[in-house]
C-alpha cells in the first residue's frame, strides 16, 4: 500500500466513521428501509432470502459495522470478504447484484443521512463498497470454481 493510497484510506475511513455516526440512531431501521427497497427494485432477488428477515438484516449491520471499523486495516477483512463471497456463490448470487446492492444501499444512506451525505462521503461509501464486493467476487469465483470441480 502506497502512502498515498494510506492517506486516501485514512480520509474514507474518517468519512465512513462520521456518517455512520449520523445514522447510527436509525441504524436498523436503514438497514430495513435497505431490504425494502432492493425487492421493490429488484423483486427477482427475493427469494434469495428468508421469510424472516431480522438475523439478515443483522449481519447485514453487523458487516456494514465491520466494514468501517476495518477499513483502514483491509487485511484484517479479506478472509471474512473471500469467504463471504464463497458463501454467496451457493446462494445463486450473481456479479450483476453487487451493482443492483451498491445503488440500493448508497440511495438509502443518502436517505438516512440526509444533508451529511455529501459527494466526499458518498465517493467513501462507494470506494469502500466497490473493494469490499470486489473481494467477496474473488472468494465467488473460488466458489464457483470448487462446485465445478465437485
Amino acid at each position: 500500500m502506497t502512502e498515498e493510497t494510506s492517506s486516501s484510506n485514512q480520509a474514507d475511513a474518517k468519512l465512513l466513521q462520521a456518517s455512520l455516526e449520523v445514522v447510527a440512531d436509525r441504524a436498523d431501521a436503514l438497514i430495513a428501509s435497505f431490504y425494502e427497497r432492493l425487492f421493490a427494485e429488484y423483486p427477482a432477488v427475493r427469494p434469495m432470502f428468508p421469510a424472516d428477515m431480522k438475523p439478515q438484516e443483522d449481519k447485514l449491520l453487523g458487516a456494514i459495522v465491520a466494514l468501517v471499523t476495518h477499513y483502514e486495516t483491509p487485511e484484517a477483512l479479506r478472509p471474512t470478504l473471500l469467504a463471504l463471497g464463497e458463501k454467496h456463490a451457493g446462494w445463486g448470487v450473481q456479479p450483476e447484484h453487487f451493482t443492483a446492492v451498491a445503488g440500493c444501499l448508497l440511495a438509502t444512506l443518502r436517505e438516512y443521512a440526509g444533508d451529511a451525505f455529501t459527494p466526499e462521503v458518498e465517493g467513501a461509501w462507494v470506494r469502500a463498497y466497490t473493494w469490499a464486493a470486489g473481494t467477496m467476487m474473488q472468494g465467488m469465483a473460488v466458489g464457483v470454481a470448487e462446485s465445478r470441480a465437485a
